[in-house]
C-alpha cells in the first residue's frame, strides 16, 4: 500500500494568502517522495489562539483521516504556530502524532519531529519544536497585552476602537463619537413622531421617506421599515456610555417601546407546506435565496429565475439537506463522544498510576516493618520505641489502604460512565437517523446547516448541490448531483472527495414518494 501525506495549511484571517503557504508544502511533499495523488490537503482559515483543539476543523479533520485511512504516514505544515500558537493544543497534538506513529514534518524551520524508526522524538528537533511552541504563544500574548493596553487607553479618553459608527453619530478629529448634525435630529424627530401620533412603524416610515427620501428611499420599503425597527431597538440612544452621549430621554424612550411591545403584526401570507430548506437554500448563480413556490410548480424557485430559470422540487431538496444534516450530526457526536471517552480514560489512568504508586509504598512500609522486627528481636531497640515506630507504619498502610479502596471506587465509577457514554451514543445515532417529525428535522438543519447552494450542472437536466456550515463541523467534505428528466424520473448522486460516485436516491420509473407523508425516501441496494 503506498503511503499518503496530510498536508496542514491555516491562515487566521482570510485576506491572508493559503494557496501560497499550501503550494510551497506541496512542494516539499513532492520532495519527500508523496506525488499528487497521495497527498490529503486541509486548509482552513480559523484562529490558533482562541479555538481549544476540538474546536479546530482543520485539526479535527486531520484526525478524522488518520483514524480513518490507515496509509496515512505523515504530516507536513509550515511551522508550528500553523498547528496551534496555544503550548498545551501544540503538545497534545505532537502527543497524538507520536501515539499514532505519524511523523511531523515541518518547513519552517526544518524538522522532523520522530527518528525513522517512529519509536521516540528526535532530542533536536524536538528541543526546537519546544522553543518554537513558546515563542508562538508569547508573540500571540503579547499582541494581545498591547491590544487590550491601547484598547483601555482610548477607552479612557472616550475614544471609538474598531467597528463603524452608530447612526445619529459621527467621528471628530480625535476619534471621539459626537451627535452627527443631521442624523440626531432625525433620531429625535423620528421617536417624538412615532410617540406623539397614533403611527404604526409603517406610517413612521412614510413620514421618514417623504422627509429624507435619501437616507429612506421609497423603493425599499421592507429595508427602511425594518431599519426603522432597528432604531427603535438601540438603547444607546437613551442610556449613552463612555463613547456614545445620549440622545432622547428616558421618558420618550419607555413610551416608544411601550407602544411599539404593544403592536400587532400579522403575516399576510402563510405557507401551510412544512419546508425544511426555508431561508437555507441559495442560488449560486446569483447569490440570492430561492422561495417556495406552491401550485401545479411545488419547488424552490429563484427569484430572478428569467436569467437562469433555476428551480428544484420541494420533496428532492428537502430530502438532500436532511441526507447531508444527519450525516454531519452524526459524524459530529461522534467526535464529541469519543472527546469524552479519551478525557474519561486520561482520568482512568491518572487514578490507576496513583494507585500502583500507594501499592508500591504499602510494600515499601512492610519491608520497613520486617526491618523493624528484626532490630528489636536483636535488641538494638527496646520495646517502647519499637511499639511507636510500628505504630507510625500501620497507621501509614491504613492510610494507603483507604486511599486505594478509594481510587478503586473512582476508577470504577468513570469506567461506568465510559460505558453509558457508548450506549447513549449508539441509541442517539440510531435516533437521528430515523427522526420523522419537522420541528426536530427543522432544529438541526438550523443549527448545523447555514447555506444550501444550488447550481445548474455542465450536462442538460443536471444540478449541483453543496452546502455551507453554520459552526465548526467535522465532515467529509461532499456534494450532490441531482439528475433530472421529470419528477417522475430522477435519481440523487453523492461525489465523495475521493471522486466516487454514491446513488442515494432513485424514483426511477418505481413509485418512490410515500403516499401518507407525501415525502420520497431512501432507496437502498441500488446498482449505479
Amino acid at each position: 500500500m503506498s503511503k499518503k501525506i496530510i498536508i496542514l495549511s491555516r491562515i487566521s484571517t482570510s485576506p491572508q494568502d493559503i494557496h501560497s503557504q499550501t503550494n510551497d508544502l506541496i512542494r516539499e511533499s513532492e520532495r519527500l517522495g508523496f506525488d499528487k495523488d497521495h497527498q490529503i490537503i486541509i486548509e482552513s482559515v480559523e484562529s490558533a489562539i482562541k479555538l481549544s483543539e476540538e474546536e479546530r476543523l482543520g485539526i479535527q479533520k486531520m484526525k478524522y483521516y488518520i483514524e480513518t485511512d490507515n496509509n496515512i504516514d505523515s504530516v507536513i505544515c509550515w511551522e508550528p504556530s500553523r498547528l496551534a500558537r496555544r503550548q498545551d493544543v501544540l503538545y497534545s497534538i505532537r502527543e497524538y502524532l507520536f501515539t499514532h506513529h505519524i511523523q511531523l514534518y515541518i518547513l519552517n524551520p526544518p524538522v522532523q519531529l520522530l527518528t525513522n524508526d517512529r519509536k521516540r522524538y528526535d532530542p533536536n528537533a524536538n528541543t526546537v519544536f519546544s522553543l518554537f511552541a513558546t515563542l508562538a504563544e508569547n508573540e500571540m500574548m503579547i499582541k494581545k497585552e498591547r491590544f487590550q493596553r491601547a484598547k483601555k487607553e482610548m477607552k479612557e479618553r472616550g475614544q471609538k476602537f474598531g467597528g463603524s459608527v452608530i447612526f445619529g453619530y459621527v467621528k471628530d478629529k480625535d476619534k471621539k463619537c459626537v451627535p452627527h448634525p443631521l442624523h440626531s435630529k432625525i433620531i429625535v424627530d423620528l421617536f417624538n413622531h412615532y410617540v406623539t401620533t397614533d403611527s404604526s412603524l409603517y406610517d413612521t416610515y412614510l413620514y421618514a421617506s417623504g422627509e429624507w427620501p435619501d437616507i429612506f428611499p421609497v423603493g425599499e420599503y421592507k429595508k427602511s421599515q425594518r431599519r426603522i425597527s432597528h432604531l427603535f431597538e438601540k438603547e444607546i440612544y437613551v442610556t449613552g456610555n463612555w463613547c456614545y452621549p445620549a440622545l432622547i430621554t428616558k421618558e420618550v424612550w419607555d413610551k416608544a417601546q411601550k407602544k411599539k411591545s404593544n403592536a400587532k403584526c400579522t403575516a399576510r401570507y402563510k405557507c401551510k407546506r412544512e419546508l425544511l430548506c426555508r431561508g437555507k437554500i441559495y442560488c449560486e448563480h446569483c447569490g440570492r435565496m430561492m422561495t417556495g413556490s406552491g401550485g401545479n410548480t411545488k419547488a424552490y424557485i429563484c427569484p430572478t429565475d428569467k436569467l437562469h430559470s433555476m428551480q428544484i422540487n420541494w420533496d428532492v431538496a428537502d430530502w438532500i439537506m436532511w441526507e447531508e444534516t444527519s450525516t454531519v450530526v452524526n459524524i459530529n457526536s461522534s467526535f464529541e463522544v469519543t472527546g469524552k471517552i479519551n478525557e474519561t480514560q486520561k482520568e482512568i489512568d491518572i487514578k490507576t498510576t496513583l494507585k500502583k504508586q500507594y501499592e508500591d509504598k504499602i510494600q515499601s512500609l512492610k519491608q520497613q516493618s520486617e526491618k523493624l522486627l528484626d532490630v528489636f528481636i536483636n535488641n538494638r531497640i527496646d520495646e517502647e520505641l519499637f511499639n511507636k515506630k510500628l505504630d507510625e507504619i500501620n497507621e501509614n498502610i491504613k492510610i494507603c489502604t483507604e486511599s486505594i479502596n478509594k481510587l478503586d471506587v473512582e476508577i470504577s465509577s468513570y469506567q461506568t460512565m465510559i460505558e453509558d457514554t457508548k450506549k447513549n451514543w449508539n441509541v442517539r445515532s440510531i435516533n437521528v437517523d430515523k427522526i420523522e417529525d419537522f420541528p426536530t428535522r427543522q432544529e438541526f438543519v438550523r443549527k448545523y446547516i447555514n447555506k444550501m447552494k444550488i447550481r445548474r450542472g455542465e450536462e442538460p437536466r443536471t444540478m449541483w448541490i453543496t452546502f455551507e456550515f453554520a459552526m465548526p463541523v467535522i465532515t467529509v467534505r461532499s456534494k450532490y448531483l441531482y439528475v433530472y428528466k421529470n419528477q417522475a424520473n430522477s435519481c440523487v448522486y453523492r461525489i465523495n472527495e475521493d471522486g466516487t460516485k454514491d446513488l442515494i436516491f432513485n424514483n426511477d420509473k418505481r413509485a418512490k414518494r410515500n403516499k401518507k407523508t407525501g415525502r420520497f425516501e431512501k432507496v437502498d441496494d441500488v446498482d449505479d
